[in-house]
């Protein structure tokens, strides 16, 4: 028969191996699981193959903060993480995104920042332009404003102002228009090519403000204010002297009575 001694070795040497099985089902289940954990994040970051040929949605900067403003869950449901084709006009042009501005006043204070997959593209834009681009929606930021990542310009020109073909108008008649009736000279003016001569009172580093004869008996906001087409433009213009502008109509914008968009000086 075993002695004490060889009872107690056994004893503790199946304690031994019972540990040594534990420890091993750990490893094991350890194992699993992170093997799970790399699998789940690998998954999360590898790229999303969006489809740039089928839009979820063709929209206006307007019709997109119209509907964040509205319903933000449904507008986040509708359009976040999907490829839209939005359009609207170059409000500013930043070191990593192009903001994109609504027409419609009420919503000024909110934009689209558009962020290029190619940053070079950056450079193909300019403020006042109409330009429709292609990105994936990233939601609304901090500010209310709705960011489109990965974009790229599907149409740079999502209009043409006629030039040969401008509307002539008397500077003092278009602004009367504006100050007495929004929507009326929206509807007479707004996307159409419009044609004047003001006196131009002011030329900024983007843009140049003109103002209607005999002003001096106007509001002060009687303004107008100028993006040029092409920035030489914005060179032959000079404060205090007479210019005749083509461009296209915006509409009301920001402190100005109107805003004329690439827009050209005329010889």
């Amino acid at each position: 028969m075993a002695n004490d001694a060889e009872v107690q070795l056994a004893v503790d040497q199946a304690m031994k191996d019972q540990k040594k099985q534990k420890r091993k089902k750990k490893l094991i289940i350890f194992g699993v699981i992170l093997a799970v954990i790399v699998g789940i994040v690998v998954v999360a970051n590898r790229p999303k193959d969006y489809n740039f040929d089928q839009p979820a949605a063709r929209v206006t900067v307007d019709t997109v903060m119209t509907d964040f403003k509205n319903d933000a869950a449904n507008a986040s449901e509708k359009y976040s993480d999907k490829v839209i084709a939005v359009t609207g006009q170059v409000g500013t042009i930043q070191d990593e995104y192009v903001t994109l501005r609504a027409y419609d006043d009420d919503l000024w204070l909110y934009n689209v920042n558009v962020y290029m997959e190619n940053n070079q593209d950056l450079k193909k834009f300019k403020v006042g332009d109409t330009v429709t681009i292609e990105g994936v929606c990233d939601d609304t930021d901090l500010f209310g404003d709705v960011d489109v990542k990965k974009c790229v310009i599907a149409d740079q020109f999502a209009t043409v102002p006629d030039y040969d073909g401008a509307q002539k108008v008397k500077i003092n008649d278009f602004v009367k228009r504006y100050k007495e009736n929004q929507v009326k000279a929206d509807e007479k003016y707004k996307g159409k090519t419009v044609q004047f001569t003001a006196k131009v009172t002011h030329v900024a580093d983007e843009y140049a403000v003109v103002e209607p004869f005999n002003a001096d008996v106007w509001d002060w906001d009687c303004d107008v204010q100028i993006c040029f087409e092409d920035m030489d433009d914005l060179k032959k213009v000079t404060e205090g002297k007479m210019v005749t502008i083509v461009g296209e109509c915006y509409g009301q914008a920001d402190m100005y009575t109107a805003k004329i968009c690439r827009a050209i000086v005329k010889k």
